[in-house]
């Protein structure tokens, strides 16, 4: 799952060794700390420089599934772009990948 959102930009998996816990993973220093601090959660992030995602948290299942409802609920923008832009690389990155979904659309 890769989720978008104002705290930032993740990709969640299912750790490869237990089924209970979703690893997440972001590309940006700081974006894994923002969400746990906007979710009451003590962030424990690793980073990992050689990886293709530098920064990485594990979570319970059921707290990642709680933080993706809240996220979900927490929407108070009619446009995510304009939400987001702040001309920062993140936005940058932002979108290029909204670009490359437009150019795929069908």
């Amino acid at each position: 799952m890769w989720l978008f959102c104002k705290s930032g930009y993740f990709s969640a998996v299912q750790h490869f060794e237990d089924p209970e816990v979703i690893h997440v993973r972001a590309r940006f220093s700081g974006d894994l700390e923002r969400l746990c601090e906007r979710h009451g959660i003590e962030p424990n992030v690793t980073e990992t420089p050689q990886n293709d995602y530098r920064y990485r948290m594990d979570y319970p299942r059921e707290t990642w599934a709680k933080i993706v409802m809240e996220e979900s609920l927490s929407i108070d923008y009619t446009n995510f772009k304009n939400a987001v832009h702040d001309g920062t690389l993140r936005d940058v990155a932002y979108m290029n990948c909204w670009s490359a979904m437009s150019r795929a659309q069908r």
